[in-house]
């Protein structure tokens, strides 16, 4: 089986700016807990119907992403026990460039995400003066009360249809880290299916993930790096999703 590198670069390559008119910054999401060797077949699958993202020759791209909450962990707890119209304040950088955004990702109600975003130009782990401005105009929130909660690092590949409004992103390589602990996964491949509210619902990423065995299991990152760094005794919602980690891995259980 060829690796994903090398399947990534039988793609057609899209750039950033013709990326930008499938922003999707007002979207579904669906998230997939994917194995490695899943994620190559899929790729394989995909090739003739989405472009690439490519930058400067690249089309694997390292994140580093800072999520802030407050000290008794709010935001998270939110999440944890599934509360609607829950929200999310991070800083991330994009490895290797100058480009960097402070963001605020709202999850509503109606299964909706809303995602708002500004340019950040000082450290990641810190909220300026203008992002807290750009925070309480946004939101309820108060970055007074927020502080750095977890660095998380990632890979990821980018894809776009070439017929419908759908993006795919593909994480691979997750990496947690705070107060010099550090949690890596290397197995996981989380694939995010990014589309319109009306968009064709049997699009070419579904019908391989279906192929594949492959069903919807939202995921978050933020809070699977706190459960598997043991900074909340709140998971017992998780210990499904964990155990399902344990199965995709070849190297035995990650937690």
């Amino acid at each position: 089986m060829s690796s994903i590198a090398e399947t990534i670069a039988k793609f057609h390559p899209i750039s950033l700016s013709e990326m930008d008119s499938v922003a999707l910054m007002n979207r579904t999401d669906t998230k997939y807990q994917v194995s490695l060797e899943n994620v190559e077949k899929a790729l394989e699958d995909l090739k003739d119907h989405y472009q690439v993202l490519e930058i400067a020759g690249s089309r694997m791209f390292q994140y580093k992403t800072i999520y802030f909450d407050t000290e008794d962990k709010h935001l998270l707890n939110e999440h944890l026990r599934g509360k609607l119209n829950r929200t999310k304040v991070r800083a991330r950088e994009y490895v290797g460039s100058s480009t960097r955004f402070f963001e605020l990702k709202l999850k509503t109600n109606k299964g909706l995400t809303k995602k708002s975003r500004i340019a950040k130009k000082d450290d990641l782990r810190t909220i300026m003066p203008a992002e807290a401005a750009f925070l309480s105009s946004s939101s309820s929130l108060n970055a007074n009360k927020l502080v750095p909660a977890i660095e998380i690092l990632f890979h990821r590949i980018t894809l776009v249809s070439t017929v419908f409004k759908e993006r795919i992103t593909i994480d691979t390589g997750l990496s947690f880290s705070m107060n010099g602990e550090k949690k890596t996964v290397e197995h996981l491949g989380i694939v995010e299916v990014k589309r319109d509210s009306e968009s064709e619902p049997h699009t070419p990423i579904l019908s391989t993930l279906k192929k594949l065995s492959v069903y919807p299991d939202s995921m978050s990152k933020y809070c699977l790096g706190m459960v598997l760094l043991d900074k909340t005794k709140r998971y017992n919602n998780y210990k499904p999703k964990l155990l399902k980690l344990n199965k995709l891995s070849p190297n035995g259980n990650i937690w």
